[in-house]
């Protein structure tokens, strides 16, 4: 009996909160790379710099950093419906703002205003579903929620392709016409998710009394489990783990970000075609090899019980693709080298999050202040990366030293992860406690 419960329960969350949270966190990674297919027409009309533009991009991370913190504060006090539809409704204003931006600083503040507005949406979220998924069922709910950003960056770019090629009765400038019709869906999830999403199971009129009380029953069990004293602040930040999770998770961003950013004005420059839809699907190429590498390496990582080559490795691979592609001439070889350089990127990506495990709150448990803590060094890497690439473009007229810049320090994340590899290989843990 209570495994049907479970069973059916499982079912109604992923319905009611998975797919919904899905497909708004679908809208959210498209709202932050839709300036990446817009910035070469975008850049022409405005007589924007290469450094301003990476300085654009990078504002958002930077606003990202500032704002998460009051995001966590809002959502505790306003609820998840008020704070959703605020954050959403001001996700829609900047792409509006977009839509109708004339100079360089105010494409900083319309960057600045997406970031803000956005900071709070993954740890919201993360703490959503934390609220509804006991920890034995947190990481598949979790999984489900997260698939929405490969499937974003793999049919994003042919989207925002075909958008930026389609006739608008508006008479705008194509990038123009994009920004505005992707504030639509963001008009229309607020309300609906407004309307819809819930805090507790306690609140959910769909849940009938019998799945509430095994819900809490779960809850209580399972969290209840690990009763080991909590390590204090000095203690954590003491450990060397913490830091060297934290200069890993920053090399690997850096390195991801700008190419994500940056990737469809390489790709118009390696001359094979000049059709929008063409430029933006091969664009997703690369993004299709990084979530590939993500999947198949994390479970690979699994398989083997191994995490910290499983993390520096494909990393390097990563950063030696990006330096070869930048000795050669413009070309399908250099796609196919950046398809290789995605591949790597998300194969790191995707068995990073098991090595913070080495880094304890006590018992089995990772703070959640931890992770916080090793996604802002994240965060920073969005910030560094995607401005110095536009530095480095603008000073040299070509990508060369900025992608080999970046692949150097991809290849730095091996020897920092792995350093200490002897005895260390293991530790899948992942944080179990209810925000």
């Amino acid at each position: 009996m209570s495994d049907a419960i479970g069973a059916r329960l499982q079912a109604k969350i992923t319905l009611r909160l998975i797919v919904p949270i899905a497909i708004i966190t679908f809208v959210n990674s498209i709202d932050r790379v839709n300036i990446s297919y817009a910035g070469s027409a975008m850049s022409g009309d405005l007589g924007l710099s290469p450094d301003q533009f990476g300085w654009g991009v990078s504002m958002f991370f930077l606003a990202y950093l500032l704002f998460q913190y009051a995001h966590v504060r809002l959502l505790r006090a306003w609820g998840i419906k008020r704070w959703i539809f605020v954050s959403m409704m001001l996700w829609a204003v900047s792409g509006f703002w977009m839509a109708h931006i004339t100079s360089a600083m105010e494409f900083y503040a319309a960057r600045f205003l997406l970031g803000m507005a956005e900071a709070g949406f993954a740890p919201g979220m993360t703490w959503l579903i934390s609220q509804w998924a006991p920890p034995a069922m947190r990481a598949r709910m979790l999984g489900g929620a997260l698939v929405a950003v490969p499937l974003s960056m793999v049919l994003g770019g042919p989207l925002c392709g075909w958008l930026l090629q389609i006739d608008n009765p508006l008479h705008l400038p194509a990038w123009r016409y994009m920004f505005l019709l992707l504030t639509i869906p963001n008009v229309v999830l607020a309300v609906l998710a407004a309307l819809f999403l819930v805090d507790r199971p306690d609140k959910a009129r769909w849940l009938d009394g019998e799945e509430r009380a095994w819900l809490a029953a779960e809850f209580t069990r399972q969290e209840g489990a690990d009763n080991a004293p909590p390590r204090t602040v000095r203690q954590i930040a003491s450990d060397p783990w913490l830091w060297r999770c934290s200069l890993t998770w920053l090399l690997v961003m850096t390195g991801s970000y700008a190419l994500v950013f940056w990737l469809p004005q390489l790709v118009r420059a390696l001359d094979l075609g000049d059709s929008e839809f063409l430029i933006g699907s091969l664009s997703a190429l690369p993004l299709l090899a990084l979530a590939i590498g993500l999947v198949v390496n994390g479970r690979r990582s699994d398989r083997k019980g191994e995490r910290l080559l499983h993390t520096g490795l494909p990393a390097a691979a990563a950063g030696v693709a990006m330096m070869l592609s930048a000795m050669l001439e413009p070309g399908l070889p250099v796609l196919l080298l950046l398809c290789v350089a995605g591949l790597g990127i998300g194969a790191a990506q995707g068995v990073f999050w098991a090595i913070p495990g080495f880094v304890k709150l006590g018992g089995d448990k990772v703070p959640v202040g931890v992770i916080a803590l090793i996604s802002m060094f994240g965060t920073t890497g969005g910030i560094i990366g995607p401005w110095l690439t536009g530095v480095l473009v603008a000073s040299e007229g070509n990508y060369s030293l900025a992608i080999a810049l970046l692949a150097s320090l991809l290849v730095l994340a091996l020897p920092v992860i792995a350093l200490g590899h002897a005895g260390r290989s293991g530790g899948d843990n992942h944080a179990n406690t209810r925000a």
